[in-house]
């Protein structure tokens, strides 16, 4: 299990990474000086887009050319045409990485680092400027359409994961942005449902990933949410836009709306609105450009919105052009695109994220010296992923599925036979059927597929799989979802209609674990939790999100024990949808969605309800076994802590493990969780009998709960108690500590 040499890989592409943007004095002067320059209509040129992914250039005051934008968090999009969601021809080809639920799941802030630098480098040889990337919503329902494309379900893990990537996008002279800002938690009619949420559960659930953006990783750009929050447009929400986000947080960059969402003129100028940006026909409030009118202009003259709002929009933009060099032409560092390096790092970060969830019989590994046939059941495990998702879609050199990655890894001496899983005419039960709207996919850059659907082949019977079972030295069923516009699919601008698998999958996947068939492992592949009903009888599995175009390379070499997977769970994996929080309090529809399950989302609930999920949030076995101990909890100066736990492999294969720590409240006067994520460390590939010993701080303020009364984090003083462990269910050692005053934030 050699994974010494991707490593080696990424410690020199890393090497690679500097941050040579100008400080904030010398942006802020530089921004000053060339706003001084601008004309009334010149600035208002600088509040909304000169097409669907630019901004005007202004040769007169130096902005030479157009700034121009990518969308996704996993590649560089192919650019689009000025009016309309349409590709530019020839379509430019970029790296496709993980998806960011991926990225999640490696639990490892240098794949996050590495993830960002890799986009940060293709942007520059493109000519890109700004990364509409990352997206750190929360994961409240597992219905999501976009979960794929988010950092799981909680915020701690969410924050320390965006963090390194945005730095690591921003070492390359480039802008990323981080979205949707906030509560756009639900693909279901985003584009109106109006969402309401206690001001305790909005700073302690759903904004701490944006707030470490902004304050740990400087990240340059905010993008709005479509939907509203208590009636107001997120585009328009003053008490976000400029109450949290500039006075609290500090944020000194761009804000821009999602593309499409903004609503009105002088109402969101005024209200700390920022750019507008739509597909290029549609931009129309501050400045239409093909009509070339400026409304933003006349607002102003009418005197309804001052000069002096529009001059602190335009600075916004000045100031990340001249963060980057763009507005000031200093060196920006060079990039590169499609090379052999970010194609390891893509497979890299997709071997550190698979999740081995079950290895009951001791199955995984498989033996590639005695494999000569394999069965692979499931048709995904052939279809190219990379190309779909909306905003996920990217545009790649070549995708390895898992078939390919299967036929590389073993050779021409193997058989590999590929065959459906039967669906046959079973109808499972529906228990969160939606009138799922897709009128808003095309609206939101989504291209849905126009070719008539081919005629349906025949499936296999049950009893001609098992025939090809009982002969092969191995069955791998490949199950899950896949993205697009048809079914239950994963997509940006839709959500998925329940939790189920396909109609019939189910029924035919535990027929084959009944089989007992030699070496039989599922491997499950999807962004978002499945309400899977055959988990108990299958022995050996697998999970994994998209993995972009190496995904067949690196789910191949975890099989057969090049890489011992140590990717954790960034999503609870429940049993059944009822059992979470926003079935059973009937919160989630498309009109009125009131957050009444509060904080108690993800694990949160599950143990708040005593639960048992399917699977834990935060799970992931090992080819090995890890000794997993608290060392002990040491104070410091600044008043915080650091939590040491020694890691010992005891089992026969190198491996890493990821250690959680959780914190508990047992002299809480206000209400808290049965336990929080506070903070994680994974350790190095450790040798058998090797051992290491990993520190996580924990500082007062991650003991803090927020006071909707004071609007700002407290401390109780009393005990706290710290559980390592890992997974949310498994912890393996607990201290505690007194904190001897009360503390505000």
């Amino acid at each position: 299990m050699n994974t010494k040499s991707a490593f080696a890989v990424a410690a020199a592409f890393g090497s690679l990474a500097c941050f040579a943007m100008l400080d904030d004095a010398a942006a802020s002067k530089a921004a000053r000086e060339t706003l001084a320059k601008m004309t009334l209509e010149e600035k208002v040129l600088l509040t909304g887009g000169s097409g669907t992914m630019t901004l005007s250039a202004i040769p007169r005051v130096g902005i030479t050319k157009e700034w121009t934008m990518s969308d996704n968090s996993s590649t560089v999009r192919p650019q689009m045409k000025r009016w309309d969601w349409g590709y530019t021809e020839p379509r430019s080809e970029n790296t496709k990485l993980p998806s960011l639920s991926a990225l999640a799941s490696t639990w490892d802030p240098e794949m996050a680092r590495l993830h960002g630098e890799v986009l940060g480098a293709e942007m520059r040889d493109r000519g890109v400027d700004e990364l509409l990337g990352p997206g750190v919503n929360i994961a409240r329902t597992p219905l999501n359409g976009r979960n794929w494309e988010y950092l799981g379900e909680d915020p701690c893990l969410a924050a320390k994961m965006c963090v390194p990537m945005i730095k690591g996008v921003q070492s390359f002279d480039v802008a990323a942005t981080v979205k949707h800002f906030c509560l756009n938690d639900q693909e279901w009619n985003r584009n109106n449902v109006d969402t309401h949420c206690d001001l305790r559960t909005l700073h302690e659930i759903y904004l701490p990933a944006f707030r470490a953006a902004v304050q740990e990783a400087g990240v340059l750009c905010v993008m709005t949410s479509y939907n509203k929050i208590d009636g107001l447009w997120a585009s328009e929400n003053k008490y976000l836009q400029t109450g949290v986000l500039r006075d609290q947080w500090g944020f000194k960059g761009l804000l821009e709306t999602d593309w499409g969402g903004q609503h009105s003129n002088e109402f969101s100028a005024n209200n700390g609105g920022g750019i507008e940006m739509d597909r290029g026909d549609e931009i129309k409030h501050h400045f239409n450009p093909k009509k070339e009118t400026l409304p933003l202009v006349d607002a102003v003259k009418a005197g309804k919105v001052s000069e002096a709002t529009v001059d602190e929009m335009a600075l916004h933009v000045l100031y990340v052009m001249a963060k980057t060099g763009f507005l000031t032409g200093a060196p920006r560092k060079a990039g590169e695109r499609n090379t052999k390096k970010h194609q390891q790092i893509a497979r890299l970060i997709g071997e550190e994220s698979v999740v081995l969830a079950k290895n009951d019989k001791g199955v995984l590994p498989l033996d590639a010296k005695s494999v000569r046939k394999i069965l692979v059941v499931g048709k995904n495990a052939a279809e190219k992923q990379c190309h779909k998702g909306c905003s996920g879609e990217g545009n790649v050199p070549y995708e390895v599925t898992f078939i390919d990655g299967l036929k590389a890894r073993l050779g021409d001496g193997v058989e590999i036979v590929l065959m459906p899983i039967p669906k046959g005419a079973v109808k499972a039960s529906d228990d969160s059927q939606l009138a799922v709207d897709l009128s808003g996919v095309e609206r939101a850059g989504g291209h849905l597929d126009k070719e008539a659907k081919k005629a349906k082949s025949s499936e296999p019977s049950l009893d001609e799989i098992k025939a090809v079972a009982l002969a092969s030295d191995a069955t791998i069923v490949f199950t899950g979802t896949e993205l697009g516009y048809d079914g239950n699919m994963e997509s940006e601008g839709r959500d998925r209609s329940n939790m189920l698998a396909d109609p019939g999958e189910d029924e035919s996947i535990a027929a084959i674990l009944s089989w007992n068939a030699k070496n039989t492992v599922v491997i499950s592949r999807a962004g978002t939790p499945v309400g899977y009903t055959w988990v108990d009888a299958a022995p050996t599995m697998l999970m994994s999100s998209y993995l972009g175009m190496e995904e067949g390379s690196a789910l191949a070499r975890v099989v057969f024990g090049d890489v011992n997977p140590s990717g954790k769970l960034c999503h609870t994996w429940p049993k059944r949808y009822e059992d979470t929080g926003v079935a059973q309090l009937g919160t989630y529809n498309e009109k009125e969605v009131v957050y009444n399950e509060r904080f108690y989302v993800g694990y949160r609930w599950f143990d708040r309800k005593n639960i048992e999920p399917m699977f834990p949030f935060g799970h992931g076995l090992s080819y090995t076994k890890f000794d997993v101990s608290l060392v002990g909890v040491e104070a410091e100066k600044d008043g915080g802590w650091t939590v040491s736990a020694k890691v010992t492999n005891t089992g026969k294969v190198a491996g890493r493990e990821v250690v959680q720590m959780y914190v508990a409240y047992p002299d809480a006067k206000v209400e808290r969780c049965v336990k929080d994520l506070r903070g994680f460390a994974k350790t190095k590939l450790l040798a058998p009998g090797e051992s290491e010993t990993v520190s996580i701080p924990l500082s007062a303020r991650d003991l803090a709960y927020f006071d909707e009364l004071d609007h700002r984090f407290v401390t109780e003083a009393g005990r706290y108690e710290i559980l390592v462990g890992t997974s949310s269910r498994v912890i393996r050692g607990r201290a505690t500590v007194e904190v001897g005053a009360e503390s505000r934030f």
